[in-house]
């Protein structure tokens, strides 16, 4: 009788952590893999990282509509999808808000009729083809650094002004990303989540044990996302 007892609540126990790693993973937690350099150097290809879903709406299940959503802030990075692709992950900044003028002239983004204004950066251990810099973007916001193609290989854009209830994206990589400069603003209860730290990061292009196992790149374990 005590031996079925101890196996009904080991059982009710698997049960319980079952449940609340679903519930959390659903409505607050989830894991993303970042597979392209469309946000670099902010985030690489190989970075493992979790977004935190709870700020922009709680999702109703077996339903795509969302109960109670906010809009992202300016210079967040999130996890959204397309209407036409729910099942898709897309990671990229928002860079324009609703009502925001969105224009850029040979690489330097204007928001409202402000300019930003640049410096030279530099990213640890981070290497960048000749044609490519690094870049401070000092936005409202807060700084942030952004690689691009330096003079007259930058590219312009706009000015476009954000409809209501939609945002603009782009990827820090500006030059190698596909945004919201080609496919247009996205809606924003398509936003999933903010996304606030890369847990793990492996770098495919670098391996050992035979070449079968990625490096892993030790500086960017658990580092917060800005």
């Amino acid at each position: 009788m005590l031996q079925r007892k101890l196996w009904r609540d080991y059982f009710e126990n698997i049960l319980v952590a079952i449940f609340l790693a679903l519930f959390v993973r659903t409505f607050i937690w989830t894991g993303y893999r970042v597979p392209t350099s469309s946000m670099s150097p902010t985030l690489l290809p190989g970075d493992f990282i979790f977004a935190y879903r709870l700020p922009y709406g709680i999702k109703l299940p077996l339903a795509q509509s969302k109960w109670v959503v906010n809009s992202p802030l300016r210079g967040e990075v999130v996890v959204f999808t397309f209407p036409e692709q729910p099942n898709v992950n897309y990671v990229k900044r928002v860079i324009g808000l609703p009502g925001d003028r969105i224009e850029i002239v040979n690489g330097e983004l204007s928001i409202n009729g402000k300019k930003m204004e640049y410096a030279q950066a530099q990213v640890a251990g981070l290497q960048t083809p000749d044609e490519f810099e690094l870049v401070t973007e000092q936005a409202q916001e807060g700084p942030r650094t952004i690689l691009r193609k330096k003079g007259p290989h930058a590219k312009s854009f706009g000015p476009l002004v954000v409809p209501p209830q939609e945002i603009f994206l782009m990827g820090d990589n500006r030059d190698a990303s596909d945004d919201s400069r080609y496919w247009g603003t996205v809606p924003i209860d398509r936003v999933e989540g903010r996304v606030q730290l890369i847990w793990l990061s492996l770098d495919w292009a670098k391996k050992w044990a035979d070449n079968r196992l990625p490096e892993v790149r030790r500086d960017r374990l658990f580092s917060l996302i800005k």
